[in-house]
């Protein structure tokens, strides 16, 4: 039985627990250091606490620095007294307080739109590539060394996609050698062309195939769909 603790539920617990120690550490030091006369440059320690809440919890973050703020400001009018100037700088601390983490919770929710638009669109990618009914192959262009291939692909060649990853796909899966690529090195344009794979036990199957150059991370790609047909009928030349 897997007893593996869930990493949300890890962070639900250790992120409250840290910003309870960095508020007690804040609201200590507050405490030493206006009993020992000391009203400023220690603030800048609250920052610690009030973004990293900001960030994780957003709005609620926002309402965390404000607390923050007024235990602050409490601390200061009662270690201090009221002191006209002493509060208006306390108060203005306070509002920096609340501003910084209002904009760090915009930031934060800026961020967590486009991470969960990025996963969207990664399940629709990963459906499409798990579930489509051709074989898909993206290979480099320069070193013709595979970089990835689908289950389809796999079904069709007998290989298991990390036997694929790696290998050359000259004499592999392509039956041209080094040098005679048939998209770089001879210009041949293949779209829905019949042509041939081969699978694991060396024999060639029959494909309709296209191969589209593009560029994925800064690096040239050939992306080879292929479809597997029956066999030549009468009159059909005969795939190469």
């Amino acid at each position: 039985m897997d007893e593996t603790v869930p990493e949300h539920t890890f962070r639900q617990y250790w992120r409250p627990g840290l910003l309870l120690v960095f508020s007690v550490v804040v609201i200590l030091l507050t405490v030493y250091c206006l009993q020992s006369g000391i009203q400023t440059v220690f603030t800048h320690i609250y920052y610690v606490p009030i973004i990293l809440a900001a960030y994780w919890y957003q709005k609620r973050g926002v309402l965390f620095s404000a607390v923050m703020g007024f235990i602050y400001l409490a601390l200061v009018v009662a270690y201090t007294g009221y002191n006209p100037n002493n509060t208006v700088a306390a108060v203005a601390r306070v509002a920096v307080f609340v501003i910084i983490a209002g904009i760090t919770a915009v930031l934060s929710l800026q961020i967590a739109t486009k991470q969960a638009e990025i996963e969207r669109s990664e399940k629709k990618f990963r459906t499409v590539w798990e579930h489509v009914q051709a074989g898909i192959v993206v290979v480099d262009a320069d070193s013709h060394e595979i970089i990835a291939a689908n289950p389809e692909a796999e079904r069709l060649t007998g290989f298991k996609e990390s036997e694929m990853i790696g290998k050359s796909c000259h004499r592999f899966i392509c039956p041209a050698g080094k040098g005679s690529c048939p998209i770089s090195d001879l210009g041949m344009n293949i779209d829905r062309s019949e042509r041939v794979v081969l699978n694991q036990a060396g024999a060639q199957v029959p494909v309709v195939k296209t191969v589209t150059a593009t560029i994925i991370g800064g690096r040239n790609v050939l992306i080879e769909n292929f479809v597997a047909i029956p066999q030549a009928g009468p009159g059909r030349k005969e795939a190469k």
